[in-house]
């Protein structure tokens, strides 16, 4: 049995500006690469990885805003490992990051440079897979001003946010309050609705229910004190 660690790395914008600062987003993918070479049956949900790691280094004028879907500690301001725990066949996993991009002239840069490592269940040993480059071309063209986004990074990463938004809430309702941390829910609720309506997206909608559920849930649970909910 072959085994390996499949990844792709998708920026929200295939070319920024050349001048001044860009906002960009790169979206993470990683996937067990596992395909029979023997009698041995690979189950669906079988661990395959454990321990999985990336480490990023950032190149010149990159800077790390935000991080959706996952936590990391910055060792410095160029290097980062984000600590991903376990990986099973047949359930891929997502995480975005969010850049401040400092301009350059017009071409193509190479902006981070990616690193795996992981346990490989499967095998009994450590791998620690070849280094990526992760390039990203800078233009002067004045049609970048009015480009989108990838469709694809776009919503994936509005999904992403969900559990980021959570986590906020939960901070306002634990310090009681109860209409800040409500609101920060249904906020993001409705901007899913939003899109769920506007795209036809099913997916949308259902994480636009789930927000509206917990939002209400929530609240009845806040509604005691926050000392006795932090002590259930």
């Amino acid at each position: 049995m072959q085994s390996g660690l499949n990844s792709d790395f998708t920026w929200s914008h295939t070319q920024v500006s050349a001048g001044g600062t860009s906002q960009v987003f790169l979206l993470i993918e990683w996937r067990a690469g596992v395909h029979k070479s023997t009698a041995v049956p690979v189950h669906f949900g079988q661990q395959f990885a454990d321990e999985v790691q990336l480490h990023l280094q950032l190149g010149e004028r990159v800077q790390l805003v935000q991080m959706y879907g996952c936590k990391g500690q910055l060792l410095n301001d160029r290097n980062l490992t984000l600590s991903l725990g376990s990986l099973s066949e047949g359930k891929p996993r997502q995480l975005g990051l969010e850049f401040r991009i400092g301009g350059r002239a017009s071409g193509v840069y190479p902006l981070i440079t990616a690193l795996w490592t992981y346990w490989d269940v499967l095998k009994q040993k450590s791998v620690l897979q070849p280094s990526q480059t992760l390039p990203l071309q800078f233009s002067n063209h004045t049609s970048l001003n009015h480009r989108k986004a990838n469709a694809r990074v776009d919503k994936a990463l509005r999904l992403l946010q969900n559990a980021t938004v959570l986590d906020r809430a939960r901070g306002e309702l634990e310090k009681g309050n109860l209409a800040e941390g409500e609101g920060m829910i249904r906020r993001q609720a409705d901007e899913l609705l939003m899109h769920a309506t506007r795209l036809r997206d099913t997916d949308y909608l259902e994480q636009a229910d789930m927000l509206y559920k917990l939002s209400g849930l929530y609240i009845d649970t806040y509604r005691q004190s926050p000392g006795d909910v932090a002590n259930t």
